[in-house]
């Protein structure tokens, strides 16, 4: 099942049986306004959850796949940038919050209804870019390239 996602993405968990679920969103640019991201100015990401729901405990597979448009560091173009991302995810149920030192685990009141993976999957997409975002070499654009030039010759 896919969906355009306008800002939220929630998996409902209450009353669904223990096995095998898929859930598939797209990311669009409203994904990334609700967090008031100024980096991300075109987005085009498909959101992949495997869910295996056993009664303790819920796995989820994360792949996300797509593209960014970001300005480039360089020249400040218009640069697209690849997203590829695949982590585990692992949800266990606690009337405690405890801090089991795993990054991939979160803990749920057993009562929870749902998962709210907004956070989650805007994390995954951000730390998946690179740090610089860049043209590929010779590509940029050459007005600017010639002005960068200029600048750092006559220093």
């Amino acid at each position: 099942m896919k969906k355009e996602v306008e800002t939220e993405i929630i998996i409902p968990i209450k009353g669904l049986a223990p096995g095998a679920y898929t859930f598939s969103y797209a990311l669009g640019q409203p994904f990334f306004d609700h967090f008031e991201n100024q980096d991300v100015r075109e987005a085009q990401i498909e959101a992949v959850v495997a869910m295996e729901k056993q009664s303790g405990w819920i796995r989820l597979d994360v792949t996300l796949q797509g593209t960014v448009l970001r300005f480039c560091d360089r020249c400040l173009g218009d640069v697209t940038i690849p997203v590829a991302y695949n982590a585990p995810l692992m949800v266990k149920f606690s009337n405690t919050e405890e801090d089991s030192g795993i990054d991939e685990t979160i803990t749920l009141d057993p009562s929870a209804p749902e998962i709210d993976l907004t956070q989650y999957l805007y994390d995954s997409v951000c730390v998946s870019l690179p740090l610089q975002s860049l043209h590929p070499t010779g590509e940029c654009d050459p007005e600017m390239e010639q002005k960068i030039t200029e600048l750092t010759v006559n220093r």
